[in-house]
């Protein structure tokens, strides 16, 4: 009778204890990531729009590319959230062909109109060496600068991350596997170009060329959307990727007792 006692205890206790992980796990990080997509199941999501021109994107590999060397001004994968701001993107960028040009460029997009998605934009543009903030086909920031890098290198890995809010507009860029630099390397308010609303629209600008000399293709991997920058990081997001199974080992667990 006491080990009948003793093993209905160890089950309760085994509950509570997996119960607590699950809340900790889905109050501590699912509340603040508000959106992730690794790219891993080789099926563009159905809730990807393509503006203002289509390009050629593909998933494949476990990530996402935009392929066609002149797609038009501008290309934008759209992701239609409703996301509050002020919220922070993070994705993994990797550029796999350029040529030196004004419509060469690629990044992170916010604000975008549900009409034609032109919105701000954190972008490396004309050069590899150049990072500049745009108000689609209204004004750029003209605040160009290198990355801490010096340039960005074909076929190397990098993490670009902006914030947007009526405060203004931040933006960094840095090579995978190296420390988050704790400075934003541009900050601006959105005084370039007239101010666009809000839209909870994000997207990623896979180009804007209409043929050479200007040219991108680019290939995207683990795009976040957080509420702030602090849970916008490489750990953070991957550690939600992971822990996104809890539910499915919580149910072969619970099965056992």
């Amino acid at each position: 009778m006491n080990i009948a006692k003793r093993l209905s205890t160890h089950k309760y206790f085994f509950f509570m204890l997996v119960c607590a992980a699950i809340f900790a796990w889905t109050s501590s990080s699912s509340g603040k990531v508000l959106y992730y997509d690794d790219f891993e199941d080789g099926k563009i999501d159905g809730k990807y729009e393509f503006k203002n021109h289509d390009g050629d994107w593909v998933e494949e590999d476990g990530v996402i590319s935009q392929t066609h060397e002149a797609p038009g001004d501008h290309t934008y994968l759209v992701l239609n959230g409703g996301f509050k701001e002020p919220h922070t993107g993070l994705v993994m960028i990797r550029v796999d062909d350029w040529g030196d040009g004004d419509l060469a460029r690629c990044g992170l997009g916010f604000r975008l109109d549900p009409g034609d998605a032109s919105g701000y934009a954190f972008l490396i543009h004309h050069f590899l060496n150049n990072m500049e903030f745009l108000n689609d086909h209204l004004a750029w920031k003209q605040n160009d600068t290198k990355p801490p890098f010096g340039m960005v290198e074909i076929g190397t890995w990098y993490w670009m991350k902006a914030e947007i809010s009526d405060d203004g507009f931040t933006g960094k860029i840095w090579e995978d596997g190296k420390e988050e630099p704790k400075d934003w390397l541009l900050e601006s308010k959105l005084d370039f170009g007239n101010v666009r609303p809000e839209s909870g629209q994000v997207g990623l600008n896979g180009g804007s060329s209409r043929g050479a000399p200007a040219l991108t293709i680019v290939s995207f991997d683990n795009w976040a959307i957080c509420e702030t920058p602090e849970e916008c990081t490489p750990d953070e997001i991957l550690v939600v990727q992971a822990a996104g199974k809890l539910p499915t080992v919580w149910g072969t667990l619970k099965a056992r007792y």
